[in-house]
């Protein structure tokens, strides 16, 4: 499949950058882990913004930080760069505080899962400001939240996807580039709805799906169910576990692509229930066989 490039985009400029300080809006796991990784390799001066007091603290003694402050404006002050790790719906309204905090031409990006209305909503909001947004989505992660498992080396053989609308300067997208490549990560720019296409495919529906199983398995609670609740079973629920919060905003902002891959699934599902009713195994297993196949060609 060949990724869409924002149209105008110019393919292949060289532009030097300049990465001095990286404000860190959220110290989560994506947040923390981004703090680390450039810490560890000597990247950039870090601070940082983070509600609870203990997560404050515990960032800078695990070194994710050179400063970590109460309010996203404090840890602004002097950024180049500025990282929103909070969820995505809180975004606008968070950079809509700071908007007199931004050091003039800083470059604004994020971690979020879903992309093209952020860009809309970010465009408008620093449409003359001279502050520029590049979003970005690194395919990392965990089930688990929260700074305690933040880790320097999470971003290391990543890919992250880069989805700058078409009338962003060069140099502002290859100050972004940089920020991932520095810290381990492989750099895919494409446009935001294509983004979010694929991600609905690749991300939201395993997800939704990995709900919908724990659900079902779960709906009357049988007392036993847990201890044949092997490995098959974890590992496929696993990212069932992920915070609700999140996943809200995803599925919140990326409503249509997602509904299409759930009538996608539904349409796959209603096939492999009629080739079951009729007795069809051949089909079944000829279902079984074509899944496989995909399988090795999608995740090796």
């Amino acid at each position: 499949m060949t990724l869409p490039l924002p149209s105008g985009e110019r393919v292949g400029v060289r532009v030097q950058t300049d990465m001095k300080k990286v404000a860190i809006i959220g110290l989560g796991l994506m947040g923390g882990s981004l703090g680390l990784a450039l810490k560890r390799r000597g990247l950039a001066n870090v601070s940082a913004s983070a509600r609870r007091e203990d997560t404050r603290r515990l960032a800078l003694s695990m070194g994710a930080a050179d400063e970590v402050f109460e309010t996203p404006q404090a840890a602004l002050r002097g950024a180049d760069v500025a990282v929103f790790c909070t969820p995505v719906c809180s975004i606008p309204a968070l950079a809509k505080e700071c908007l007199t905090a931004f050091e003039p031409g800083c470059v604004v990006t994020d971690v979020g899962s879903t992309k093209a209305g952020l860009a809309g909503e970010m465009s408008g909001l620093f449409r003359g400001t001279g502050l520029v947004f590049v979003g970005s989505h690194p395919m990392a992660g965990s089930e688990k939240t929260g700074i305690e498992v933040a880790n320097a080396d999470l971003y290391e053989g990543a890919v992250t996807a880069l989805t700058p609308l078409a009338n962003v300067a060069e140099v502002a997208i290859a100050t972004i580039e940089q920020l991932w490549k520095g810290v381990g990560s492989g750099v895919v720019r494409l446009a935001p709805e294509a983004h979010d296409e694929l991600v609905a495919r690749s991300s939201h529906l395993p997800h939704l799906i990995a709900a919908l199983l724990v659900a079902t398995a779960g709906r009357d609670q049988p007392a036993d169910l847990p201890k044949f609740c092997g490995p098959g079973f974890r590992s496929t629920t696993r990212v069932a576990s992920g915070s609700p919060d999140m996943w809200h905003d995803i599925v919140k902002t990326n409503r249509g692509a997602i509904l299409a891959e759930l009538h996608a699934y539904e349409t796959q599902l209603g096939d492999l229930i009629a080739a079951m009713e009729k007795q069809d195994y051949a089909a079944v297993k000829s279902f079984l066989e074509h899944a496989q196949t995909l399988r090795r060609k999608l995740a090796g």
